[in-house]
Formats: C-alpha cells, structure tokens, sequence
C-alpha cells in the first residue's frame, strides 16, 4: 500500500481518537474523506492479490505440489503485503462503520434534547 494513503489514514485515525470532541458535521465530512481512501485500499488490495496469485502459480510450476506452493507463497513478501493491505482495509471498515453510528446517537440525542 502506497505509504501516502497509510499516511493518510494514520491522520484519520487520530482524529477519529478524540471523536466526542467533534460535532456529526465534521464526523461525516471525515467519513466521507475516508470512504475515498478506503476505495483506494481496495484497489491496493486487488493489486496485492493479484500478485501473489502470480507468484502462487510461478511456485506450483516450480515445485509441482499446490502445499509446497502454497507454504513457500505464504512465507513471501507478497502474502505479508496482501495481509497488511487486508487489515488496513477491515480497519478503516469499522472505523466508518463505528463513524456511522456515532453520528445515528448523536443526532437521536440532539433531537431528544429539543423535545
């Protein structure tokens, strides 16, 4: 994953640190922001996939065995990049899915409130 959207998801995460300091506005702007970059995780990650398939397939004609493949494949730089790329992707997941219902609770109470 490009180190500029690690970068960039790093100042999301800080910000989303300190959530109740922000009001549902600016929750759903960073949202939004992070929605964009998770799009580009996603991309990263097919990428990433893609290229360890590539390797999975050079490693069975190699050794001729799909488990022997399959151990040396998993042992590469490739699979610990497609890993990362997949944490990162369920990370950012959450975090939206986590924005989402904090923004729900704070306009619930914004309107009780009222009443």
């Amino acid at each position: 994953m490009a180190d500029t959207i690690r970068t960039l998801i790093d100042v999301k995460i800080n910000i989303f640190r300190d959530i109740s300091s922000l009001d549902p506005q600016k929750i759903a702007e960073e949202l939004i922001e992070l929605s964009s970059l998770w799009a580009s995780i996603q991309k990263e990650l097919i990428d990433r996939k893609c290229w360890y398939m590539e390797l999975r397939k050079k490693l069975l004609v190699e050794h001729g065995k799909a488990n022997i493949a399959t151990i040396y494949a998993e042992a590469s730089p490739e699979y610990k990049d497609v890993l990362t790329a997949e944490s990162y992707s369920k990370a950012v997941q959450e975090m939206i899915r986590t924005g989402k219902y904090y923004i729900r609770i704070a306009q619930s109470a914004q309107r009780e409130s009222v009443y």
